[in-house]
């Protein structure tokens, strides 16, 4: 090969080198700026039409809910008609109010004007010729301005001593629907909540929003840019209030620099391309050599036969199919390999430690030369590692993570064994589950080891991970067939974790020193269930009864399940034959004991879950026989009402002292057996009285009044204004 190869690479490389340098660098600024500018309008666009939509939801349901108010709630109804002296129906009206501020944040204030006597109740309370919103409200009141539309960005303060804040505000009259009005409805919305809630759909820093009303006021406007130098990029117009909302870069000036580095870029790109066509002659020169000697050799290899006129194309078309064919085999070999080697020593594995197939232990002892296990000494235990609360394992982590985290797992459990001088062969026999064989030199104490390694193991992970484990530890083994006892021991020891403990090491010994007293588990649960049943407060004992036997005795987990699954069937048969109410408080709590008792992991989290659960199933069923008692005396109560209603002191207090069942009570049942409330139902009959007094004697109306059991004329008067539309006087004088 001679120097005309080396000239041929450069001129190969460099005429595409330019091409496609130009090309992309052309392409891409011309694409750059015009895509950055599309996709900073249509961004912009559809942030205007998103915080427009979200202010106009935000203003049409606090609008409809005040509309709705207007046309049904009884609390403005009384208060347009009543007088300022009516304590009790402010109080209402400003329960009413609250009830609008708490539903809806953004209000700041809300209002109501009484015209009949000047009243204002809510935010800044008092007379309407002291009232310091006074200003605002005339031209409603006048009827200059129509009500029902937000206005534009006021100040508003409630006190004088008070700051002023930016709000907007719905004026709304009362009655709707009539010409003649009573009063205004005023809620005033702050900007700056307005605004706290707008702000979380862009970021501030890189865009602005500005939102101004119909007469060009500022409502919103988070730029720090005079709106001579600022770029207005979308604008939209709100179908709803007519405010117009403006976007764009929160930075203009920033924006025009940075489009201002077009003529750095072109200069950085073309100092790219100068040194792209010096570093390509630079590696070109510096790969001639070993290409040329490698060639050479290729040449004069027996594989190659030169042949007169031919190129080195052919040579290099050699070399590459040549590595490609051996690097594609190898590593086609080498993965195979790889997998069949962990998933035989997986099985293999399994099959030693579960006795699946018989295996001698000559072959046992071969296996381990095969797989590398070089065990420390010739006794062994088994480990049979579970991660605790598994299903809350499986939601946390993606699982990717999960299989990192039990890597690591299997990473310290080796660092551990291998810091006491042990060796261990680890596997993951099942999801949750991590069995290990530990051999420990012949000189150490082997418990002693045991017991060290996994409290080491449990600790490790308590300190380093997101979750537990609890470990099992089996018996020492000098054969495979004591190996799998010793498995055999620690599976089984993790049954009863539910009762021992999670987060920790189980040992045989545990088992060895526990009562195992017998306990009469069947009569504890027919007693719980007959105290849930009748409701009583004795369950509980029952309940901590049954968990003090399970807990006494060390019941595994398989126990446990028989015996909440007897509890449940126990309940169901005692529910069974009770009534429709009562069969539907043990459907709901039969559900959640079901739930539950898929998601438990320790008896006590067991405990504390049934707990929950027959508490309020014994609440809803005191509940109900509360219920079904007061319900038969709520006619006698209707009848002492009739027959009594001319004493001032009736209540609702006054008939619980009587009939001796709590005042809710009697007023909840009063309006599920009348359809109405008790207050409605005793003025309802004061008021009939009081037509037939005033139609058949001629007594006074203060005597009436007393004999319907008001001694205040004033409140019987406002009250039969209420039902029957006049006065007393004016209703005899109509009748008449």
């Amino acid at each position: 090969m001679n120097s005309n190869w080396f000239r041929k690479l450069l001129l190969s490389y460099l005429p595409v080198f330019f091409v496609v340098v130009t090309i992309l660098f052309v392409v891409f600024f011309q694409t750059l700026n015009e895509q950055n500018r599309k996709e900073a309008i249509k961004a912009n666009e559809f942030l205007a039409q998103q915080v427009v939509r979200f202010t106009d939801n935000s203003l049409k349901t606090l609008d409809y809910r005040i509309l709705r108010d207007t046309l049904s709630t009884a609390e403005l109804r009384k208060f347009f008609n009543a007088k300022s002296e009516d304590v009790y129906i402010n109080m209402q009206a400003n329960t009413l109010m609250d009830d609008w501020k708490l539903n809806y944040s953004i209000i700041d204030s809300a209002y109501l004007i009484r015209l009949k006597d000047d009243f204002v109740v809510g935010d800044g309370s008092g007379i309407t010729s002291d009232f310091v919103d006074k200003p605002f409200i005339e031209p409603y009141i006048e009827q200059k301005l129509a009500p029902g539309k937000w206005t534009g960005k006021r100040s508003y303060k409630p006190y004088t001593a008070e700051k002023a804040k930016d709000v907007i505000t719905l004026v709304q009259d009362y009655p709707h629907f009539t010409t003649e009005k009573k009063g205004y409805i005023v809620v005033n919305v702050s900007l700056s909540k307005l605004k706290a809630s707008v702000t979380p759909m862009y970021n501030p820093n890189l865009t602005f929003v500005r939102i101004s009303d119909k007469l060009g006021s500022s409502l919103m406007d988070d730029s720090t840019v005079s709106e001579g130098n600022r770029t207005v990029l979308s604008h939209y117009v709100s179908p709803y209030t007519g405010w117009e909302v403006e976007s764009g870069p929160a930075d203009s000036g920033l924006s025009r620099l940075v489009l201002n580095f077009y003529s750095i870029w072109v200069i950085i790109a073309i100092v790219a391309v100068l040194l792209g066509v010096i570093w390509v002659v630079h590696v070109t020169r510096r790969n001639y050599k070993p290409i040329s000697q490698l060639v050479s050799l290729i040449r004069t290899s027996a594989l190659i036969k030169p042949e007169d006129g031919k190129t080195g194309d052919n040579e290099f078309g050699f070399i590459r199919g040549a590595l490609e064919h051996l690097m594609e085999e190898t590593t086609k070999t080498r993965e195979q390999n790889k997998e069949t080697v962990i998933l035989k020593k997986k099985h293999r594995f399994n099959e030693a430690i579960e006795g699946r197939v018989p295996i001698r232990e000559t072959e046992w002892q071969a296996d381990l030369l095969t797989y590398h296990v070089d065990p420390a000494g010739s006794r062994a235990f088994v480990y049979v590692l579970e991660i605790d609360r598994y299903q809350q394992f499986i939601e946390t982590y993606h699982h990717q993570d999960q299989s990192i985290l039990k890597f690591v797992i299997t990473s310290v459990m080796q660092e551990m064994s291998a810091l006491s001088g042990a060796s261990v062969w680890a596997e993951w026999i099942v999801d949750s589950k991590l069995a290990a064989i530990v051999w420990v030199p012949d000189e150490a104490d082997a418990n002693a080891q045991s017991v060290h390694i996994g409290e080491q193991i449990v600790e490790w992970v308590r300190g380093n991970l997101s979750f537990t484990v609890t470990i099992g530890a089996g018996a020492i083994a000098s054969s495979l067939e004591g190996i799998r006892s010793s498995y055999e021991l620690a599976g089984n020891l993790l049954q009863y974790k539910a009762v021992l403990g999670t987060g920790r090491m189980l040992q045989p010994s545990e088992l060895d020193a526990s009562k195992f007293r017998v306990h009469d588990y069947f009569g504890t649960i027919h007693s719980l269930s007959q105290a849930i049943r009748l409701a009583e407060s004795g369950w509980k004992k029952h309940l901590d009864e049954l968990f003090d036997q399970i807990q006494d005795s060390i019941s595994s987990r398989k126990e446990i399940e028989s015996f909440l699954q007897f509890l449940h069937q126990q309940l169901s048969r005692v529910f069974v034959e009770l009534s429709k109410d009562y069969r539907n408080v043990w459907k709901d709590a039969g559900a959640e004991l079901v739930e539950l008792g898929r998601s438990w992991e320790t008896a006590a989290e067991l405990k504390q879950g049934c707990r929950q659960i027959f508490e309020a199933a014994t609440d809803r069923l005191q509940a109900l026989k509360d219920s079904q008692r007061t319900r038969a005396v709520i006619g006698d109560i209707r009848a002492y009402i009739e027959e009594h209603y001319a004493n001032p002191e009736l209540s609702l207090d006054h008939l619980s002292d009587k009939f001796n069942i709590h005042a809710k009570n009697i007023s909840k049942l009063f309006k599920e057996e009348s359809g109405g409330n008790f207050v409605d139902f005793l003025i309802g009959l004061r008021m009939d009285k009081a037509k037939q007094l005033l139609l058949s004697t001629d007594i006074s109306l203060q005597e009436i009044s007393v004999q319907v059991g008001y001694f205040n004329y004033n409140s019987f008067n406002r009250a039969f204004k209420n039902v029957a539309g006049f006065s007393p006087s004016d209703y005899r004088k109509q009748q008449k």
